[in-house]
């Protein structure tokens, strides 16, 4: 949750801002200090400068898994009821924050006990910038990172982190994943269950949703997206903190930890 909070604090995290660049810098940092090498992918949409962040943990073991989530922050509030709102910026506790804050915190516990295979953090910029209707400048971090996947190394598969905050959490399979990962989709779900999360993490599909998994999958890498997308502050001024929950990101962190842990190098 400090993870959570230190994001939200820089303010929103929308590229071209300062806010942007000092939450960069502060995200570089962190995962210097848990994991063995980490990569800037600096690249450009029209004018504006973008930053993937990618962190390797035990990059000589056999087997990659692929961790991710975005980083950035929406622009526009745009589903505001109110208009005079939608053109504020989002906060992205929820959207954003969250899922970064489990992956540092993972990156932090498998520095101190490190899993037998690698895991590659990925942390994508502009997600959440332009127009989801016309598919244009979204999910441009997570493109810019599938065109160059084979430089990061042979991926078994992927899971994305989005939106898994919510106090309320209902994380369903989503209908993407279950497409084009079924086998991602019930090793995670399979692990909710051992661990007495299923309320939480609910073994049915609900949901179709264009996320960053997408062009990782188009890429030849099979990623599954854990979202909760029955989380009703999203893309509003009200994505904040305090909509937010410890236990929830605990839920999720301790379930993926457990997938990467329960892996074997010779699988």
């Amino acid at each position: 949750m400090a993870n959570l909070r230190a994001q939200c604090a820089f303010g929103p995290r929308i590229p071209g801002t300062a806010a942007h660049r000092r939450c960069r810098d502060w995200l570089v940092t962190e995962l210097k200090r848990y994991t063995d090498r980490v990569e800037v992918q600096d690249f450009t949409y029209r004018t504006l400068a973008l930053s993937n962040i990618v962190a390797y943990v035990h990059p000589k073991a056999k087997r990659q898994v692929l961790l991710c989530a975005h980083w950035d922050t929406r622009p526009v509030a745009d589903e505001e009821i109110n208009p005079a709102r939608r053109r504020q910026p989002v906060p992205g506790a929820n959207d954003g924050a969250s899922g970064v804050a489990v992956l540092l915190e993972i990156a932090r516990l498998f520095h101190s006990q490190q899993p037998e295979i690698g895991v590659v953090i990925a942390l994508f910029d502009g997600e959440d910038y332009g127009d989801f209707a016309r598919d244009e400048g979204v999910f441009l971090g997570s493109r810019r990172f599938a065109r160059s996947i084979k430089d990061v190394g042979p991926l078994s598969y992927g899971i994305l982190l989005d939106m898994v905050g919510d106090r309320d959490l209902r994380i369903y399979r989503e209908v993407i994943s279950d497409e084009r990962a079924r086998a991602v989709n019930d090793r995670v779900f399979g692990v909710a269950k051992r661990l007495r999360y299923s309320r939480y993490i609910v073994d049915q599909v609900r949901y179709t949703i264009s996320d960053d998994h997408v062009p990782i999958n188009d890429a030849g890498v099979p990623c599954i997206d854990l979202i909760d997308f029955d989380y009703p502050y999203w893309h509003t001024v009200d994505d904040t903190p305090d909509k937010c929950s410890s236990d929830s990101l605990a839920i999720v962190g301790e379930t993926v930890a457990e997938v990467i842990y329960s892996e074997r190098s010779d699988r």
